[in-house]
């Protein structure tokens, strides 16, 4: 995994001091730290791959459809927003969780946005992606502009659901028929967690 030092001036309110690191029983560290733009063909090269191990993504195997350009032009906004942020989790030199998180652009919007967040399968059930969604709402809190996370997930995926409401998020909706794959319909849960000044 490449590294470009310094965050950018958005990511400041989670100083890299502040990262988190832990290890697996088998005694390989995990960190979580903020995605820079040099990690822009390592990030969709692991979104390609995570892709094609869960149906509880947007896509498959395909990845988001972004070129390494794109992607490292999103990863620069994303770093010089206030109310964006892109999260790592990095395990041996390879990314095996990502979370990304994204504000409204408008001023009555900027404090809500979507999360996305993704383990790779083999390393499900680490409590990586507890650690990950425990790193945004502590920079949510600190942000000074965030007060609302939503997600959307699908119903069948109960592991994720049971990890977000022992996090706080309370389910807010179901959108029917939200995500076909293979001509079946799934229906989609909409959560949201409220966040209050640290």
């Amino acid at each position: 995994m490449r590294s470009s030092g310094a965050l950018a001036p958005g990511a400041g309110a989670l100083d890299i001091a502040a990262m988190r690191h832990f290890q697996l029983a088998d005694g390989r560290r995990v960190d979580i730290r903020p995605a820079v733009p040099d990690d822009a063909e390592a990030v969709l090269a692991y979104l390609c791959m995570v892709g094609g191990e869960s149906d509880n993504l947007t896509f498959g195997p395909e990845g988001p459809g972004l070129t390494i350009e794109e992607e490292r032009d999103f990863l620069i906004r994303s770093a010089a927003s206030d109310n964006a942020l892109v999260l790592l989790a990095v395990c041996e030199g390879a990314i095996v969780g990502a979370l990304s998180f994204e504000g409204g652009r408008r001023d009555r919007t900027r404090h809500t946005g979507e999360l996305g967040i993704s383990v790779a399968r083999a390393l499900t059930g680490h409590g990586i992606g507890r650690m990950l969604l425990e790193q945004l709402i502590a920079w949510a809190e600190q942000s000074g502009v965030v007060r609302k996370l939503n997600l959307r997930t699908r119903v069948d995926n109960l592991g994720a659901i049971r990890l977000y409401e022992r996090l706080g998020w309370i389910v807010e909706g179901r959108l029917t028929r939200d995500q076909a794959i293979g001509g079946v319909h799934t229906d989609t849960l909409f959560m949201g967690r409220a966040i209050d000044p640290a």
